[in-house]
């Protein structure tokens, strides 16, 4: 038969009695709290072990050079040293370690440690990068404030700047930037000529102030290059910064070797950041000189990338827009740009592009016509390079009843009830509502007003309930049924954990960009009656949503 082992238990000290114990629960039960609820007794165990968690991180662990200052008698201190010892205390800077060390300690092992300290770098090294790349970041974002064209990995450069700012110049954890939301940025603030930023989506909330010059660098970000990445397939879960292909950024840590190996400088991590803030004062001094020269260096790895910047001057020099003329063999040549047509092919391609999207968008609300298109090309005075007025005609999709109600992504955002491009602001006085961390087309399905659908009676008699005020109740009339959508009861059973966004959109009768629309979703387990909201005209980039509360739901 095998030997009967010990139980392995931890020691917890009993703070009633100031007793260690191995069964702190059974001991409280039978000593000192044994008139107590069971509740009180397991608070005080909680509060027990938060105990010993913390002495073991900070209450085991004594500083040789504090007790210097505290017990100045060499004696007596000693005495109190080998105590510690014999209970298994961990002393810091203990002075018999020190000089077992240094009695085996080889020779020169202390210049190698010093030199090894000194090759540590400093917050000037760390921050090196945005020294460097900083020029090109402002052509960058003048680019983008001026709407000039930006080349895609531009733009993916430009964002690996902006985490790299709050990085390395705020000192930010990678985990607090990738969870860093757009409604974060929507509710900043402006503190004393700095805009102050709360990340509330991490475990641990990060708070920072960033200069009005920083502030705009991310505002450029989040006004010209995120929208371009929105995806209405792709799930954003409403972060800040994501990647051209919708999603939220993965590793904010990869992004920053990427842009520290495009301008060959040694990789810095965050974690070498915050210890060297934590060390050293940032330097004022100049930019070396070895740093302009890598600035002035040229970018790019290989052909390719020289001809994307070449193009980038191209369209400088000649901006392709859905109005502008075409640049002539000899207004190239004058530019300094080879005769051939290369450029100049693929300047049509981008200005035919515009001009498709511009017939495109005049168009939206009504099917066009032969005539009608053939209308505005003769209005914009277009002879050649734009697209034949059946094409348009041809491509026009209206947005009908029948699709959104079997519009798959629709079913799956009301399901899940994860809408894109919306985010809470806090407004005030007027407290909290909706606004658009991207742009939306007139016709575009917002978000539903979800809660249970119940009978206009019951509605009515919740008003009587609440003492007359409507709140969060949708009253609307459907086939001649009487219905109302119960979103006054929050949390809804199906989304015990999400405030859904329909809900807080506010009220204005004069100003209201959007307009309920009831339709009869085709959901897998049968049809239900939804309210949508629907955009009643273009809506803006951190424009507030709001819509008519005392208007009855159209019909799409």
């Amino acid at each position: 038969m095998a030997p009967k082992r010990d139980k392995d238990r931890r020691i917890i000290s009993c703070l009633q009695c100031f007793r260690p114990q191995e069964m702190l629960p059974n001991h409280l039960l039978r000593v000192c709290m044994k008139d107590q609820t069971n509740e009180e007794r397991n608070t005080e165990v909680e509060r027990a072990k938060k105990s010993m968690k913390a002495w073991t991180l900070r209450g085991r662990t004594w500083d040789y050079n504090v007790m210097v200052k505290r017990y100045p008698d060499e004696a007596s201190r000693q005495a109190l040293l080998e105590d510690l010892r014999e209970m298994h205390f961990l002393i810091l800077n203990d002075p018999m370690e020190a000089q077992a060390e240094s009695s085996h300690r080889p020779p020169g092992a202390a210049v190698e440690t010093r030199n090894k300290r000194l090759a540590q770098p400093t917050l000037q090294d760390c921050q090196r990068v945005l020294r460097v790349s900083q020029a090109d970041m402002l052509d960058i974002h003048r680019k983008l404030l001026d709407q000039q064209h930006v080349e895609e990995d531009q733009r993916t450069l430009f964002r690996y700047f902006c985490e790299a700012i709050l990085v390395l110049r705020y000192f930010q954890r990678p985990e607090a930037v990738k969870a860093f939301k757009a409604s974060d940025w929507i509710n900043k603030r402006n503190v004393d000529g700095r805009i102050h930023m709360e990340v509330q989506s991490t475990k641990q909330s990060a708070t920072f102030s960033l200069t009005e010059e920083d502030s705009a660098m991310l505002d450029a970000y989040f006004q010209k290059i995120r929208p371009g990445c929105l995806q209405d397939s792709v799930d954003d879960q409403g972060r800040f910064f994501l990647s051209k292909q919708g999603l939220p950024v993965g590793n904010v840590t990869s992004d920053l070797r990427r842009l520290h190996e495009q301008y060959e400088l040694p990789k810095c991590s965050s974690q070498q950041a915050r210890r060297a803030q934590s060390t050293m004062a940032c330097s004022s001094s100049d930019e070396p000189a070895d740093e302009r020269r890598v600035r002035k260096q040229k970018r790019g790895r290989g052909a390719a990338d020289q001809y994307d910047r070449d193009f980038g001057a191209f369209l400088l020099q000649f901006p392709a827009t859905a109005s502008s003329s075409p640049p002539t063999k000899k207004k190239r040549t004058a530019a300094g740009f080879p005769s051939d047509k290369v450029f100049y092919n693929r300047w049509r391609s981008m200005q035919f592009a515009k001009r498709e999207e511009y017939l495109s968008s005049q168009c939206s609300r009504r099917p066009p016509t032969f005539s009608k298109v053939s209308l505005l090309i003769q209005k914009e005075g277009w002879t050649g390079n734009c697209p034949r007025p059946e094409d348009i005609v041809a491509k026009w999709r209206p947005v009908t009843r029948v699709q959104v109600e079997s519009d798959p992504w629709i079913i799956t955002k009301i399901q899940n009830q994860k809408w894109t491009g919306l985010a809470l602001k806090d407004f005030g006085s007027k407290g909290q509502g909706v606004v658009a961390t991207k742009a939306f087309a007139m016709g575009s399905i917002i978000c539903d007003y979800h809660g249970k659908v119940i009978t206009g009676a019951e509605g009515r008699k919740l008003v009587e309930s609440i003492k007359g005020d409507t709140a969060y109740l949708f009253f609307f009339q459907a086939a001649g049924r009487d219905l109302c959508v119960d979103a006054e009861t929050f949390p809804c059973e199906c989304h015990p954990t999400e405030n859904t966004m329909g809900r807080m959109i506010n009220h204005s009768s004069k100003r209201a960009n959007l307009r309920p629309v009831h339709c009869m979703m085709n959901f897998p387990e049968g049809q239900r009656d939804v309210i949508l909201f629907q955009a009643k005209r273009d809506i803006l980039l951190c424009e507030e949503l709001l819509f008519d509360y005392t208007s009855s739901s159209a019909i799409l």
